[in-house]
């Protein structure tokens, strides 16, 4: 968010038409002044205010996370022919276990149990499986995928020293991974990544759907999820899901979903370098079939180094959290400052937008309109208003083509000054007041090269 940019901006717009009213522009000696006398930084402030309408860039889901995480590498604990070396090694699959043979109720009993290993090496990495099974008859039957499975675990150690592990356990309570039928069977997957005293952990809790297949993920279940990234105990990021719309599930493969997810990161983002800490808060609807991300409710906070924390928000058109992607919708971004020796108090932004389609695609969204106040604790300029209401929608990310815009200053005196007009695509065509009620009519082309300026009284 560029909020020093926006508060910069007010400030030099207000010196610079301080400057004009104040001699730098004669206009008694010219109606039609040259082109030497306007000031052209101010078209370029007035360009920078307006860009404020990419602010909508900003309203994004978390990079990544939240698929990411919904869609860990899977892992097979299915054993190989008997006879044969196990096979357990991670698959980039959707879903969970994969290759569990269907178990019956009697099954569910193991008095004695096998652990199989193997160590693989590659370059650059070594990779450890182990595997626990039932040691029964059907372990030394000859048919192939029948074995009651009761732990799988993967380590892979990299040259370079990252290790990571994938654990696999039961999670339904009957001391297998092998569906059974008739009931509701859980595996619960734990990944770790460790790197350079980063440890990153992963936790899925996960089942094979009506079909008890975890072979075939479309009607598969996450029921829980969850993500952290820690040093020692100090935590840099978490990741929390829940289920929103209370059906027991977080995420149903084969039908729409609706679900919570808290997301904290300690320290810089890519969008924000100076971010002590921030936090997202977000509504998604998961439709099977379909990559496009759907949000409900959108909420982000963040604290910069200099001690300011921004607020922003997706509202519907009556202001509440709930909202629907097809709505016109409020994207409001809220700067406070908390430090004393920081001379701005509140900072506002908001935009009248479309959100598209699909909530992570900025391409299909619209700005329709926007509004930024701005309060300061000292100084001679304490308050500013500026709007904007584009001729047509505005994709987002686009600069504005045409609309009208207006600013109105408050000053410690009690004063006003106040600059209206309309945006084209060839000029700006505004009308200033300043503070003692003279007026100046001004006209710049879409480069800032002055075209007119008129004193009005």
């Amino acid at each position: 968010m560029r909020r020093s940019t926006t508060f910069a901006f007010s400030l030099a717009l207000t010196a610079a038409i301080a400057a004009l009213l104040s001699g730098c522009m004669k206009p008694e000696d010219n109606r039609q002044a040259g082109v030497d006398e306007f000031p052209n930084s101010v078209y370029a402030q007035v360009n920078g205010f307006l860009a404020d309408s990419k602010q909508s860039q900003n309203i994004a889901s978390v990079p990544g996370l939240s698929d990411s995480l919904l869609k860990q590498q899977s892992f097979n604990v299915t054993v190989a022919p008997k006879g044969a070396a196990l096979k357990a090694a991670p698959l980039a699959k959707t879903g969970a276990t994969q290759g569990l043979a269907l178990a019956t109720a009697s099954d569910t009993g193991c008095s004695k149990t096998q652990t199989l290993s193997t160590t693989v090496i590659l370059p650059g990495k070594k990779i450890e499986n182990s595997l626990t099974v039932c040691d029964d008859a059907k372990l030394s039957d000859t048919i192939h995928g029948n074995e009651t499975i009761i732990h799988g675990h993967v380590v892979t150690t990299f040259d370079n020293g990252r290790v990571e592990t994938t654990d696999i356990s039961d999670a339904d309570g009957d001391g297998i991974l092998n569906p059974v039928r008739g009931k509701a069977s859980k595996a619960r997957m734990e990944i770790t990544v460790l790197d350079k005293g980063v440890l990153e952990t992963t936790v899925l809790v996960v089942g094979p759907g009506p079909d008890n297949n975890f072979d075939t993920p479309w009607d598969n279940l996450i029921y829980t999820a969850g993500w952290s990234k820690t040093v020692g105990k100090d935590t840099l990021g978490y990741a929390k899901y829940s289920d929103a719309d209370s059906d027991g599930v977080l995420i149903d493969n084969g039908k729409p979903s609706l679900i919570d997810l808290e997301f904290y990161q300690k320290g810089p983002t890519g969008d924000h370098p100076d971010a002590v800490w921030s936090r997202a808060n977000l509504r998604l609807l998961t439709q099977p079939g379909s990559d496009a991300k759907q949000a409900r409710r959108v909420r982000f906070t963040l604290e910069t180094g200099d001690g300011r924390q921004t607020t922003a928000q997706v509202l519907s058109s009556r202001d509440s959290v709930d909202f629907h992607m097809q709505d016109t919708v409020h994207a409001v971004f809220l700067t406070r400052a908390t430090a004393a020796s920081d001379s701005l108090d509140s900072l506002r932004v908001e935009l009248t937008m479309n959100l598209g389609k699909d909530f992570d695609d900025k391409t299909d969204d619209n700005v329709f309109a926007m509004d930024i106040r701005v309060a300061n604790k000292s100084g001679d300029q304490r308050a500013s208003h500026f709007s904007f209401q584009s001729d047509q929608p505005l994709p987002s990310g686009k600069d504005p083509q045409a609309g009208k815009v207006s600013l109105e200053s408050i000053f410690a005196d009690g004063t006003t000054q106040t600059v209206d007009g309309i945006l084209t695509v060839e000029t700006l065509d505004v009308t200033f007041k300043d503070r003692t009620g003279k007026r100046l009519h001004v006209v710049w082309d879409r480069q800032g090269k002055g075209i007119s300026l008129v004193r009005l009284n």
